[in-house]
């Protein structure tokens, strides 16, 4: 499926790690081209299918499409396969 050019809130990456800490309320996540740490809410609505997504990433080296929450943040709202 291909998709049109990212938005201000968006990034085409790929992901280098999903950690799963059992004490945060997040999943940490890494990609190739960001030095920073970005965050899965866990009590995101879509969280098991974002989650998915993020994992196909990390298991294919195939980039997805992220939305963040707010343009430049850190925290994930969607993550969509291109």
């Amino acid at each position: 499926m291909s998709v049109g050019p990212p938005s201000d809130r968006q990034r085409d990456l790929t992901v280098a790690h999903v950690r799963e800490r059992p004490d945060l309320d997040v999943v940490e996540v890494m990609f190739l081209e960001s030095a920073r740490t970005f965050r899965l809410s866990r009590s995101h609505r879509h969280f098991d299918r974002v989650l998915s997504a993020l994992r196909a990433s990390e298991a294919e080296g195939r980039a997805v499409r992220v939305t963040l929450t707010i343009p430049h943040g850190g925290d994930i709202d969607e993550a969509q396969s291109l």
